[in-house]
């Protein structure tokens, strides 16, 4: 029966997304549209294969973990709808009689939060949500997280579809949704190569692919991301400025509760982009700048803003980390990375190697399972990115402001990430997010016409 209900969803989520004006694209059909749902979906099924097969137990597989604690939070709605009600979305969560709900979990507590939000708890009410129509099956599961996460992706192509084509052909600056002669529209334009690289690099990085598409926590990550930076955009552009609010209102503090250091990457390139929109181009350099001396300065004196040292967060989840990384009996891709101190100082002095680190490991010679292979080929990937972008540069774009947004979240992401990860396994999950806009920044930068060529 629950089966028949899997395929009952798949269904209607199709409909949805054929029928949805959010869905269209002014460039890909929409069976091509659809396609890449089906494909997300069936990424998530590796995922689930992968875990089951690769990850040990249940009781150490991520999937399974919060799987199995949102269904002890399900429970609750037979014996009491109210305690459900509390757990699910935290109001009254705190409430004393419901540890036994809270001990009874794996993952509900964390042992380190460095006084932010418990962000496993945001996958947890995912799947305590979702079992409400799921009879139980995992696979339902999968199916909307897929959705979810393919829809915070496809606000990032929907946003990054219109800049690319504004950019490299400003004369069809009105956005335009896919019609049934959507095939003139792309042959006039000569956006051939762009239309289908945008969508492999938007959706199909191999980290991308995998990491979100299952029920882990990059799936909702992504889901509040893209929703975001695609709300940001049409609040920027729209003369309809209440959905875009509501959605904004809703998209940030839903990543502040899944991975708070994103939204802290992304501030500076937001930033910037305001800054563009609504005063110009006009000193453009220094206004970038400006912004990064701002991002630097509101760092290092975050505590008496957010009640939270940034320094100390970072210096503390390495240091935990490692120590955990330590206590365990053998973990393969463990390396050896520079310890913080919680100064400024020690931040700069390591960030350039985090960020290399981050870019291009593992390699190659690092390979010693199925899973280091797909990341060392993925950074073969976009080491070819790189020298394609450096072979075929153009500085065309160099003062297009969504370019800095990319450039910006891809370089702080990674910085942060390597200044705090000593396992490669878990620095490959956690560069993902900033993976499509690594693509989208070298697609700014590449002359497509000397590609033809």
């Amino acid at each position: 029966m629950s089966y028949l209900l899997l395929l009952l969803y798949t269904a209607l989520i199709l409909l949805f997304i054929y029928y949805s004006k959010f869905y269209q694209s002014a460039i890909l059909p929409k069976n091509i549209v659809a396609s890449i749902f089906i494909l997300k979906f069936i990424g998530g099924v590796i995922v689930y294969i992968v875990y089951t097969k690769y990850y040990g137990g249940r009781s150490t597989s991520d999937i399974f973990k919060y799987f199995d604690d949102g269904n002890i939070i399900y429970s609750s709605l037979w014996q009491n709808p109210v305690d459900y009600f509390r757990m699910v979305t935290g109001i009254g969560g705190d409430a004393p009689h419901l540890i036994k709900y809270y001990d009874t979990c794996g993952s509900w507590i964390k042992n380190f939060n460095y006084g932010l939000f418990n962000d496993n708890r945001t996958v947890i009410r995912f799947n305590a949500v979702a079992r409400l129509f799921s009879l139980g099956n995992i696979h339902i599961h999968t199916l909307f997280m897929s959705f979810i996460s393919f829809t915070g992706l496809w606000g990032i192509y929907k946003l990054f579809e219109h800049k690319l084509l504004e950019a490299n052909y400003p004369a069809n600056n009105i956005y335009k949704p896919t019609t049934s002669n959507s095939a003139d529209y792309n042959t006039k334009n000569g956006f051939t190569i762009q239309k289908w690289l945008l969508p492999i690099v938007v959706f199909f990085f191999p980290s991308v692919y995998f990491w979100t598409s299952g029920i882990l926590k990059e799936g909702i990550l992504m889901f509040a991301f893209g929703m975001l930076l695609y709300h940001f955009f049409q609040l920027l552009e729209s003369p309809q400025k209440t959905k875009h609010i509501i959605w904004i209102g809703i998209a940030a503090p839903l990543l502040l509760i899944s991975k708070f250091y994103i939204l802290v990457a992304a501030l500076p390139g937001l930033l910037f982009v305001l800054i563009i929109r609504y005063w110009g181009k006009k000193h453009f350099t220094f206004k970038l700048i400006s912004v990064l001396l701002l991002f630097f300065v509101l760092s290092w004196f975050s505590k008496p803003i957010i009640g939270v040292s940034f320094p100390d967060i970072l210096a503390n989840k390495q240091n935990d980390f490692v120590t955990y990384t330590d206590s365990l009996n053998y973990v393969g891709s463990k390396i050896e990375i520079p310890m913080l101190k919680p100064n400024l100082k020690s931040i700069l002095i390591n960030s350039p190697s985090a960020f290399f680190r981050t870019l291009f490991r593992p390699s190659v010679f690092e390979i010693s399972n199925l899973m280091s292979f797909m990341a060392a080929f993925e950074n073969l990937i976009i080491a070819l990115l790189l020298i394609v972008m450096a072979l075929l540069f153009t500085t065309k774009n160099i003062k297009n402001e969504w370019l800095w947004f990319c450039v910006l979240f891809v370089v702080i992401l990674f910085t942060l990430s390597g200044l705090t990860t000593p396992v490669l396994g878990a620095l490959v999950r956690y560069k993902a997010p900033a993976l499509p806009f690594l693509g989208i920044a070298v697609m700014f930068l590449v002359n497509f016409e000397r590609l033809k060529i």
